[in-house]
């Protein structure tokens, strides 16, 4: 029996996600945005952890590399050094750049499955 209406969409939807999650080049982009957050924390927290006195832990330094990398930028701790800020700066640009290329992934797939169903 076939579907129709929400359900085929929000079916075909989940096939989609399902495919693009599982695909080798989403997988090897989370991998190197998650990378990306780590090295940028453990680099964060050694150029800060002595003139920073937000920065009590390494979870701090992580916490500060999400919080960067994904835009949010909470202000709860900010960097202090050169060093730190320019970090950031990258962190930043990276961050937008790994997100941009999830939203193109997204849209691909998307896009690509409604021309080969005719726009049904």
């Amino acid at each position: 029996m076939k579907q129709s209406g929400i359900f085929s969409n929000f079916h075909a939807f989940g096939k989609i996600t399902y495919q693009l999650v599982t695909s080798k080049v989403f997988l090897l982009l989370t991998l190197i945005g998650n990378s990306l957050i780590g090295l940028s924390g453990t680099l964060f927290f050694f150029l800060e952890r002595a003139h920073n006195p937000k920065l009590t832990h390494f979870i701090d330094a992580i916490w500060w590399s999400f919080a960067t990398a994904t835009t949010t930028g909470y202000g709860d701790i900010t960097p202090v050094t050169t060093a730190g800020k320019i970090l950031g700066i990258v962190l930043m640009l990276a961050g937008t750049a790994i997100f941009a290329m999830y939203t193109g992934l997204f849209a691909d797939a998307i896009l690509s499955t409604q021309r080969f169903r005719g726009h049904e």
